[in-house]
């Protein structure tokens, strides 16, 4: 047996707590880990219950920083009452009387949170106590046994191994210290403007709707020009004339019903879409100037994997600049009728999601961009800075249809490895206004306009003159 449990966010919620202690039930005790323990039974207000969870507390708290943000953003959980294949379920105290304690053992600390979780295994409902620690931060003291336990001394200093939680050994206790050392170490670095602006363009999403109905409009048009040819017989002629007569009057063969013909379509314009949006930054990018940030250390530390993660409005756009990035338009579907059954990866299930996207991706050390509550989120790739030195950070193409505008104000914050906090302040970057010529940003090698709708209502593809 295997713990099942996604380790990647903390446990947050009584649907993911329960799934918890659902996990641990089907679990083995070899599962228990750097961030996981479980314990069938204790009552915390007996001493022999309260040492045993202030000891599983203390040594969470004594855990490295680095080493704890593998699992759950870095925080860690003892589950009391119940164990693999066995829900025994605990007495539930007051807060206030549970924290005191374990305040003989813990102290003071108490960047803990516990909770009470209903479970039922088909039993009959129990509650099993979840402690919650947060997770170590750097500059965090060393965090000791307050009272003495049995052969416990006070000043002991619990360590959490993988699986099991015991006195620190004495490379455990140099990382502590060294942990506690980097308080009075914080990273400090600047972030500049080297060169760039935010490109000012003409919204492009009409003209890319319009494009897409025109392209759509045209190749359906075969479904309703698809009809069986006129009969031409050869009655008569030779000896099979009747039965080849039946043959001509077949209508052409095409494997794909008019839905599946539709759906086609409709993927077409899908990457031909994803294709003209990479045409229009790229254009934006050529005619424009991408931002590049200068990071700088004007400090006498080295300073190891430096992230720089960059806030703007999301009235700005942006997307990883590729000078030499090459972008595959896809072909059109088929002409309907005339398409034979297939003998490709598309004709087997699930092999044609195996064909090349419709546009090369970006490096995998290329700075990530997100959209998240309201703002265009830039993180770009760590680098290690030696002291006084600065370096470029990687390009990046910013665009914006909002008009007026003569600057952005974004906010850059950075963080390093090897020394805590963060630092970080607001940053200008002025805006550039470009005049983009859409048809030829969107469509740069198809030698068509789309022309606005006349006085008829239509619209379409005329020659470029």
């Amino acid at each position: 047996m295997t713990l099942n449990f996604d380790a990647d966010q903390p446990v947050v919620g009584l649907k993911r707590q329960q799934a918890l202690i659902k996990a641990v039930l089907g679990a083995s005790n070899a599962d228990e880990t750097r961030w996981l323990e479980w314990k069938s039974h204790h009552d915390v207000s007996k001493p022999e219950g309260a040492f045993a969870v202030s000891k599983a507390i203390l040594g969470f708290a004594n855990r490295m920083p680095d080493v704890a943000a593998q699992w759950a953003e870095g925080h860690a959980y003892l589950l009391v009452g119940v164990e693999e294949e066995a829900l025994q379920g605990v007495t539930r105290h007051d807060i206030e009387k549970v924290d005191a304690w374990l305040g003989r053992y813990i102290g003071d600390f108490d960047r803990y949170q516990f909770t009470y979780v209903p479970f039922d295994n088909g039993e009959g409902p129990r509650h099993v106590m979840l402690v919650d620690v947060f997770p170590p931060r750097w500059g965090d003291p060393v965090h000791p046994l307050r009272k003495e336990y049995q052969n416990f001394y006070a000043g002991t200093v619990f360590h959490r191994y993988a699986g099991k939680t015991q006195p620190a050994r004495a490379a455990e206790i140099d990382a502590l210290t060294e942990r506690a050392r980097r308080a009075a170490k914080r990273v400090n670095v600047t972030v500049g403007i080297a060169a760039g602006a935010v490109a000012v363009v003409p919204p492009a999403e009409d003209m890319r709707t319009k494009i897409l109905d025109v392209l759509r409009e045209n190749l359906l048009k075969q479904l309703d020009a698809r009809r069986p040819a006129k009969k031409t017989s050869t009655t008569g002629a030779f000896p099979y004339a009747p039965a080849f007569d039946v043959f001509r009057a077949l209508p052409p063969i095409d494997y794909r019903s008019p839905d599946e013909f539709r759906e086609q379509v409709e993927e077409y314009l899908r990457d031909f879409d994803t294709a003209m949006q990479q045409s229009f930054v790229q254009a934006v990018g050529t005619a424009g100037t991408p931002l590049r940030l200068k990071l700088t250390n004007p400090g006498e530390e080295n300073l190891f994997k430096v992230e720089v993660v960059l806030s703007l409005p999301d009235t700005v756009l942006a997307h990883v600049t590729d000078d030499e990035e090459d972008i595959d338009w896809p072909d059109e579907p088929a002409k309907y009728g005339s398409a034979a059954l297939p003998v490709s990866l598309g004709a087997f299930p699930g092999m044609a999601a195996l064909r090349a996207p419709a546009f090369r991706l970006p490096p995998i050390d290329s700075p990530y961009i997100e959209h998240e509550e309201g703002r265009t989120i830039i993180r770009f790739t760590p680098v290690d800075l030696r002291p006084h030195e600065t370096v470029p950070l990687d390009p990046i193409t910013l665009y914006s249809t909002q008009e007026a505008v003569d600057s952005f104000v974004g906010e850059w914050r950075a963080t390093a490895t090897n020394v805590s906090g963060t630092v970080g302040q607001r940053l200008l970057i002025p805006a550039r206004h470009l005049e983009v010529d859409l048809n030829q940003a969107l469509l740069p090698l198809i030698n068509v306009d789309v022309q606005e709708p006349g006085p008829t209502g239509a619209a379409g593809p005329t020659p470029r003159s």
